[in-house]
């Protein structure tokens, strides 16, 4: 008899798993979320308005409905539009670090001077872009840009130094019809849950107060509107203009 509910509680458990009362995903307490809001002058480059398609409208936190409205803003960029809303074909790579990440690509001098060039009109990949990468990394700044993407800064362990920063953007959505549009909206959307909907939407970077522990996937790019070294706040400037672009998946560790 006592063998018999022995196999009843390990059933028991076992259902317990598979019916996901055991597999909900991991979550950050509250105070694992502090931030700080950085001022504009602490951002380094900065999408231009002006360099915007003004008949996609711009995301109002003071007019939207809440963030469901952000998390469905349309991407407003011009330069390059194509290969930042659409995800390449290739085998996944899998990195440990953004080091390993950085490693692995081409010279920033190598790309500026691509044959053929990497011009802001340039719509289809570079073979060198032609990646996709999953990597290990913490989020320790955000900022929303003209174009509707998330600025992401990651970079390594905080708990080693010095620090290495890279930038991954979560794009702004591409027409309905796009082959990309539902993977990038649902990475919008796993942003928000994250964050627990206080998605940053001024005009300066959001500065974590502890580091916040993801798994990136996306597609490589390499963007030729900035230098390296001028995206993101003081301290936390990626060495160079790689980019993981568009996030295509974002998970905590």
């Amino acid at each position: 008899m006592h063998l018999i509910s022995k196999r009843l509680r390990l059933l028991l458990a076992a259902a317990l798993v598979l019916s996901g009362c055991a597999l909900r995903a991991p979550h950050l307490p509250p105070a694992r979320l502090a931030f700080t809001d950085l001022p504009a002058s602490d951002t380094g480059f900065v999408e231009p308005e002006a360099e915007m398609d003004i008949t996609i409208p711009a995301f109002d936190p003071l007019t939207a409905a809440g963030p469901s409205d952000q998390i469905k803003a349309r991407f407003r960029g011009v330069d390059r539009k194509t290969p930042k809303t659409s995800i390449v074909t290739a085998t996944r790579e899998d990195f440990g670090d953004v080091v390993a990440l950085a490693q692995s690509l081409a010279p920033d001098n190598a790309m500026m001077n691509h044959t053929p060039p990497i011009e802001r009109d340039t719509m289809t990949r570079a073979v060198e872009e032609r990646r996709n990468v999953r990597v290990t990394a913490w989020i320790y700044a955000i900022k929303y840009e003209a174009d509707q993407d998330w600025h992401v800064i990651i970079g390594t362990d905080p708990t080693h130094s010095p620090a290495t920063f890279f930038n991954a953007e979560i794009s702004g959505l591409p027409a309905n019809s796009a082959a990309s549009f539902s993977k990038l909206q649902t990475v919008r959307q796993k942003l928000a849950d994250i964050l627990v909907n206080q998605l940053p939407a001024g005009s300066g970077y959001r500065k974590y107060t502890f580091p916040i522990p993801v798994v990136v996937d996306g597609s490589l790019f390499f963007d030729v509107d900035h230098a390296a070294g001028v995206v993101g706040p003081a301290g936390m400037r990626p060495q160079t203009a790689w980019e993981i672009h568009p996030v295509t998946r974002l998970a905590l560790q």
